[in-house]
């Protein structure tokens, strides 16, 4: 059966609430830099999260039109945070991965959004933070197999998207 619509609406205030954390961490200056908009700081992460990805992979997971990643692709690429080449298996096609730099970034990032978040759950208990980093992930693996798959049910229960929630790959030699 599932929840009711108004049970849901009660699950939209804390979520619109921690959407707007976005603007509380740029604030923070937990960006990549200056010259990177906040958005392809977070096409970058993906990039480092999933591997070497095509435009159009990356568009579809982050449910936006490909012009949306190309524009980003453009300002990472200037960065030199990510490189391109063309796929093997269509030569029209490019793959873009993440620099060392890029990786480099990321992980540095990534371990100033944890420590912020740390100290802010400080009086919190690992188990719950992982509870709660569970529930997140299934609602987020849900609703977005709902929204990519137009409407269809999940059919095998709750499943995380372990390329969201899992740390950033990192290559030998890099930290």
């Amino acid at each position: 059966m599932g929840p009711t619509p108004e049970t849901c609406g009660e699950l939209l205030r804390p979520l619109r609430a921690l959407m707007g954390l976005k603007q509380v961490a740029l604030q923070r200056g937990l960006q990549l830099s200056d010259q990177v908009p906040y958005a392809a700081a977070g096409l970058l992460t993906e990039l480092v999260h999933r591997g070497e990805s095509r435009v159009s992979d990356l568009a579809h997971h982050r449910i936006v039109d490909a012009s949306v990643v190309s524009r980003q692709v453009n300002q990472l690429e200037q960065a030199e945070l990510i490189t391109r080449r063309p796929d093997p298996a269509d030569r029209r096609v490019s793959l873009l991965r993440a620099t060392d730099d890029g990786e480099q970034v990321v992980a540095d990032l990534e371990r100033k959004k944890q420590e912020w978040i740390s100290e802010a759950l400080v009086g919190w208990d690992d188990g719950k933070v992982r509870e709660l980093a569970r529930l997140l992930g299934d609602a987020m693996s849900d609703i977005r197999r709902y929204t990519i798959d137009d409407g269809d049910a999940p059919e095998n229960g709750h499943t995380i998207d372990q390329g969201d929630l899992s740390a950033p790959r990192m290559r030998e030699g890099t930290r």
